[in-house]
């Protein structure tokens, strides 16, 4: 789910439409930068649920904290994020994570990065997966109304998948890959922003192994006050732990009311 973000506090209420599968292991963190933050701390709340009853019983919670802190040529950014949800007294979805990432400005348009990053997952039979990473992050260009980023890494990724009856239950790799993004935006109207974010993974002892996401996400401001977005998200693992499906799909909306 996408954040609002603000130079200040903020409370997010957001609403799911459909989501298929459990969320993917990429999250799209540059875009929960707020580029135009003032300097010094800023934090958003983000909160969502669904709740269905009769012929389809869903009971569904979610949330993050977002906190930045920003200097002349520093930001920190922190992430913590959880879903929780229930269907017919069975639970279907369960993951936490937690991301830190350090930015330094060495020039208009370069930047580098260090990055840190938990993630429990249970249904894509994740008990424990961390990562850590370095690397460049260029601006192409940045204008009023369009804007172009590509940033890559070298990371390091230990995964242990929980002990079921799986064949590959309790297995665990630590493996190297490099991640790369492009992100773009572009302004359709006064109020109305298309953002469009690609990552590829692939693992450096077999390229092969490749994680991707694509997430499109329509930004719209009808006041300052105000942002309701749409987004979509694919994202795709080629080689994925046992009973998990190697694609997903998530279609999004939230509404955002600064405080």
């Amino acid at each position: 789910m996408k954040q609002l973000k603000t130079g200040g506090w903020g409370l997010v209420l957001g609403v799911l439409l459909h989501a298929s599968a459990a969320s993917a292991q990429i999250v799209n963190v540059q875009a929960l930068f707020d580029e135009k933050a003032e300097l010094g701390p800023a934090a958003s709340i983000e909160l969502g649920g669904d709740w269905r009853t009769g012929s389809t019983r869903l009971f569904t919670v979610r949330g993050s904290l977002v906190g930045q802190l920003r200097s002349e040529r520093n930001v920190w950014l922190g992430i913590i994020r959880g879903e929780y949800s229930f269907a017919s007294g069975e639970r279907i979805v369960s993951q936490v994570l937690e991301h830190v990432r350090y930015r330094r400005k060495l020039s208009d348009s370069v930047s580098s990065e260090v990055f840190a990053q938990h993630e429990y997952n249970e249904f894509r039979r994740l008990q424990f997966r961390a990562l850590l990473g370095a690397g460049p992050r260029v601006v192409l260009f940045n204008e009023d109304a369009t804007g172009l980023t590509f940033g890559v890494a070298l990371m390091v990724e230990h995964e242990r998948l929980r002990k079921d009856g799986e064949a590959d239950a309790g297995d665990r790799y630590t493996d190297p890959r490099v991640s790369s993004y492009l992100l773009g935006r572009l302004k359709l109207m006064e109020n109305i922003q298309l953002v469009e974010t690609v990552y590829f993974q692939p693992r450096v002892t077999r390229p092969s192994d490749l994680r991707v996401l694509n997430e499109t996400l329509f930004a719209v401001t009808p006041n300052p006050r105000v942002t309701v977005g749409i987004g979509f998200n694919l994202t795709y693992d080629s080689a994925p732990p046992a009973t998990v499906p190697p694609l997903d799909t998530q279609l999004r909306t939230t509404v955002g009311v600064k405080l």
